[in-house]
């Protein structure tokens, strides 16, 4: 029954707006009042998918998330990360680095809301809204409304859409940012006002915070895309300054940032910002031999985990695909569409919005071919042409027959239907029972329970090898000075103590408790040490018998 009415609303709303539409060079074009009606009620669906349960799933935390959420609760309550780096311009998290934006963002809603998961969480949820809405509104500029509403439904039920928007990964805000930019620079190349290209390099600058493969991308895609519109005549010195001083100015604390480490220059600390060197750079990861190793066939070829699974379940579920495999035809055909409108554009010296992001695609494939591994918030900047290229090939549907397209859109939403329902329901049990800590409540229940059966003031241990050190931090609200103090740091740079916790098990004490998620760390025998037991969720508290 669920999945009848979800269907049948589904279809209702395009069916009317396809009835009461008018034929054009599209096949069939939503009119203005339609496309209104139907464009909020889509966005109110978007913004539902992306708050629904929004501090439950994905649950618990992913350990990049949680150090990036106590980084930015220090940064509101002390105005420096864990390690004392004062507002750095790029975050050590663990060790290898973290981006600044999201981090920056998120400080700024717990210093005004206070923390919590769906504080955190907020940044990614907004931007993703934000640049789906940008992003429909240049598309109806360009292609009109049916194309725009089509737009926003993709951005509705493409489980890549939904997923990356959920949780708070500093590498995914690359998304959402790069489309903001590249809309607005395209807006300013259309209305050749010089402040929308400052605004235009203000965003690029701030894009480069997102994600360290922006470093890469957005000035070889600004190269090029420069170099054709000095070609072409669309831009002139005065708006090249105008977006270049601003993007420069931001860029510039990051050129700083990679002299400190690749050696060339002190890393830079003290109380207005800091450019901190990072334990592990990881420069390397981006290589030309990549290419051939990610073209290999199998399931670790560059291909599939753009479209299948990267064998991360934060990012996918094998089952659906990133963008569903009914896709793929699509939007090999609106690829072919869209190269060969670009190349009659560039024969006639003009530019328009698909030329944009063809550019963007042949910048992002070979950069993104280069890395490893690979993960889907590395090549995050592909997926913005793929939905481009997906919008044009089921317009070019709509163009011969609606029958056909509404059967393919019927298609789309039994397909979100049976992911959403995966994803809302069953998801989570997939993720404890495969990758890292319980629920977030319930080992801050457990940790609670821990500290009331101290009754003797000795330690507490956490042990399971996926419940790092970050969760007990963020949990308990620890200050980076008590993290500093009283922490050891062994050979592999892993945090054993902090405080009264310890996340290493040397030997079982009779007057310490122990939080254990998995039994088979357990002791064989707790009550030959004297221990009761209580479960919260999937953590068990030993502790003490009361005497």
């Amino acid at each position: 029954m669920e999945i009848l009415i979800w269907i049948a609303a589904g279809s209702l709303i395009l069916f009317a707006s396809l009835r009461f539409g008018k034929e054009n060079s599209v096949g069939w074009e939503i009119s203005d009042k339609s496309y209104r009606i139907i464009f909020s009620v889509l966005t109110v669906v978007f913004i539902f998918l992306l708050t629904f349960k929004l501090t439950e799933v994905p649950m618990p935390y992913h350990i990049d998330e949680a150090g990036m959420a106590y980084d930015a609760v220090n940064i509101a309550r002390y105005h420096y990360d864990r390690y004392f780096y004062h507002f750095p311009v790029y975050f050590n998290n663990f060790g290898s680095g973290q981006s600044a934006l999201y981090i920056y963002m998120a400080a700024i809603l717990i210093k005004l809301f206070g923390y919590s998961i769906f504080v955190v969480r907020i940044p990614a949820v907004f931007l993703s809204l934000v640049s789906a809405c940008i992003f429909c509104w240049t598309i109806r500029r360009e292609h009109g409304n049916t194309a725009s509403v089509l737009t926003m439904f993709f951005f509705c039920v493409l489980p890549f859409s939904i997923m990356h928007s959920r949780w708070g990964l500093d590498a995914y805000l690359f998304f959402p940012m790069l489309i903001i930019s590249c809309c607005t620079f395209y807006y300013s190349i259309q209305n050749g006002k010089t402040v929308w290209y400052f605004f235009s390099g203000c965003l690029f600058g701030l894009t480069l915070y997102s994600y360290a493969i922006s470093f890469v991308i957005v000035p070889l895609f600004l190269i090029v895309l420069i170099i054709y519109l000095g070609f072409i005549r669309k831009i002139s010195w005065k708006k090249l300054f105008a977006m270049g001083i601003p993007l420069f100015l931001l860029a510039f604390p990051l050129i700083l940032f990679m002299a400190v480490n690749n050696g060339m220059i002190g890393e830079i600390k003290n109380r207005f910002f800091s450019i901190p060197k990072l334990q592990t750079y990881m420069a390397g990861d981006m290589n030309i031999k990549n290419i051939f190793y990610n073209l290999r066939f199998g399931k670790e070829n560059f291909f599939y985990v753009l479209f299948v699974d990267d064998h991360f379940i934060y990012n996918s579920v094998s089952g659906f695909g990133s963008m569903y495999f009914i896709s793929l035809p699509f939007i090999v055909y609106g690829f072919i569409l869209c190269g060969k409108e670009c190349v009659n554009i560039i024969r006639q010296k003009k530019f328009n919005f698909g030329c944009l992001i063809l550019f963007l695609f042949l910048i992002s494939l070979p950069v993104s071919l280069m890395i490893s591994p690979l993960v889907m918030w590395r090549i995050c900047a592909l997926y913005i042409p793929l939905i481009y290229f997906l919008v044009l090939g089921i317009l070019a549907i709509l163009k011969k027959s609606r029958t056909a397209f509404m059967i393919t859109v019927c298609i789309y939403l039994i397909l979100s239907f049976s992911f959403f329902r995966y994803y809302f329901v069953d998801y989570n049990k997939d993720l404890d029972s495969n990758i890292i800590v319980g629920s977030i409540t319930d080992l801050g229940e457990a940790l609670d329970f821990a500290e009331e059966m101290n009754r003797y003031d000795g330690t507490i241990y956490v042990l399971d090898p996926h419940v790092g050190h970050i969760y007990v931090l963020l949990d308990r609200g620890i200050d980076p000075v008590t993290f500093n103090e009283q922490k050891f740091i062994s050979n592999d740079d892993y945090v054993k103590i902090v405080g009264k916790y310890r996340f290493r098990l040397d030997a079982v004490m009779p007057d310490c408790v122990y939080i254990f998620r998995d039994r088979n760390k357990m002791p064989e025998n707790p009550e030959e040490y004297g221990f009761l037991s209580k479960q919260f969720g999937s953590f068990y508290v030993y502790y003490p018998k009361p005497e």
